[in-house]
């Protein structure tokens, strides 16, 4: 099946790196291997030596709670056309709607804002990170993702994962 603009449409989502440099470059090695339209990054990516890794891929992501040199992660942004933003990020590519924050307060405010946001039928996606847990959720036609922690810290898994929009699939990965 292809996309609404016959277009395949498969996004590869992390969150919550935190500067874990092992576990960046082994993700970038896995994802080599696979084809994808997207890398989204739900927030927390700490400093910008971490940024410059995902340079030269398709990258939308929302600053996290812990992300302070801002102003030198949007110039490496700016300067690599990668898209990074306060929160919420809409983006609308190849007829699919998504929506990428990476949470608010703790975890009862941020699984009610993504909720929401996948009640309201706006998105075929809505990202977020920020609790560091696992979260695939269908709400009507919507996908709610949140990736799980690719750092791993406060988790016992280090994770990603692929979402094929097309046929409305996530798979979530282990480091």
């Amino acid at each position: 099946m292809l996309s609404k603009l016959g277009l395949a449409m498969k996004v590869v989502v992390i969150s919550d790196s935190h500067d874990n440099q092992e576990a960046v470059e082994q993700f970038l090695k896995e994802i080599r291997e696979v084809e994808f339209n997207m890398l989204i990054h739900a927030g927390d990516i700490i400093s910008p030596f971490t940024l410059k890794k995902f340079t030269g891929f398709p990258f939308y992501g929302v600053y996290g709670n812990n992300d302070g040199e801002r102003q030198i992660l949007s110039k490496i942004a700016r300067e690599n056309n990668m898209v990074l933003e306060e929160q919420p990020l809409f983006i609308e590519k190849d007829g699919y709607r998504i929506v990428i924050v990476h949470g608010v307060g703790g975890s009862e405010k941020t699984k009610k804002l993504v909720e929401a946001l996948g009640k309201s039928g706006l998105f075929d996606l809505v990202v977020y990170g920020h609790l560091h847990i696992i979260d695939v959720q269908k709400i009507g036609d919507t996908i709610v993702l949140n990736p799980g922690t690719l750092a791993g810290y406060l988790a016992e898994k280090k994770t990603y994962a692929i979402v094929d929009l097309d046929k409305k699939i996530v798979e979530i990965r282990e480091l």
